[in-house]
C-alpha cells in the first residue's frame, strides 16, 4: 500500500513537473497570430486587420504608440534575433477621433526568414477595419534583436507611404521617422525617452534615396 501511494505521489510529481514545461515552452514561443484571420495576402500585397485587442485606443497617438513594443514582444519570434522575424502594423484614425493600432504580418522575404542577420516585413497595403472610414498615419515595424535603430533601407524614400513611420527594437528603443516626403526639408529621426521625442539624426535631402542618416544611428548606440 505504501509503495502505491509513493507511486501515485511520483505520478502527480511527474505529471506536474511536465505540464509546467509545455507551459513555459509554450510562453517561449511566443503569441502566435491567425493568418487569414489577424494578416494575409491578396494579390501579392499584404493586409492586416483592425483594430488589434492587445492595444488600447486613444486619443493621443503617442500613447497607441508606447504600447506597440511590449504587445509584440510578446509575440511569436519577436525577440529570437538572427532566428527571429520582423511584424509591421499600421496605426490608423476612426471618426470617433480615436486611434488604433492593426494586427502586426510577420509576412516577409522569403529568403530573411530563416537563421540570419538581415530580416523583413512587408509594410501592410490593405487596412481591414469596417468600422467607418479610417486614415492611415504611419506604420510601424519591429526588429528582432536589441540596440537595433532603423535601417537604412527603413529610411530610404521607397519606404514611405505615409507622415510617419515607427520602428523599435527587443529594448523597447522606438524611434520615429518624420520623411517630409515630396518636402524641400531633410527627413528627421527622433527616439522616444519618456513622454517627448529627442531628435537625434536627419536624413538630408540628397540622402533620401538611400536612406543615409546624419549622423549614423549605428553611431549614437
Amino acid at each position: 500500500m505504501v509503495r502505491r501511494v509513493l507511486s501515485f505521489a511520483r505520478l502527480v510529481t511527474l505529471i506536474a513537473v511536465l505540464t509546467a514545461g509545455l507551459l513555459a515552452c509554450f510562453a517561449a514561443r511566443g503569441v502566435r497570430l491567425q493568418a487569414g484571420v489577424d494578416y494575409g495576402e491578396d494579390g501579392g500585397k499584404v493586409w492586416v486587420r483592425g483594430p488589434w485587442d492587445a492595444i488600447a485606443p486613444s486619443t493621443d497617438v503617442d500613447e497607441v504608440i508606447d504600447q506597440l513594443c511590449p504587445a509584440v514582444a510578446r509575440l511569436e519570434r519577436a525577440r529570437d534575433g538572427d532566428d527571429g522575424v520582423e511584424y509591421c502594423g499600421l496605426i490608423y484614425s476612426l471618426p470617433d477621433g480615436r486611434y488604433h493600432a492593426s494586427f502586426p504580418s510577420p509576412l516577409g522575404l522569403r529568403k530573411h526568414a530563416k537563421h540570419g542577420p538581415e530580416k523583413s516585413c512587408r509594410i501592410p497595403s490593405t487596412l481591414r477595419d469596417d468600422r467607418g472610414v479610417l486614415e492611415i498615419l504611419s506604420d510601424f515595424h519591429s526588429h528582432p534583436w536589441p540596440d537595433a535603430p532603423f535601417s537604412r533601407g527603413d529610411l530610404s524614400s521607397g519606404k514611405q507611404k505615409w507622415s510617419i513611420r515607427i520602428e523599435f527594437d527587443t529594448n523597447c528603443r522606438v524611434y520615429k521617422y518624420v520623411p517630409h516626403s515630396n518636402e524641400t526639408r531633410p527627413g528627421e529621426i527622433f527616439l522616444r525617452v519618456g513622454k517627448a521625442w529627442r531628435l537625434q539624426s536627419i536624413v538630408r535631402l540628397d540622402d533620401k534615396r538611400d536612406g543615409k542618416s546624419t549622423p549614423a544611428l549605428k553611431e549614437l548606440q
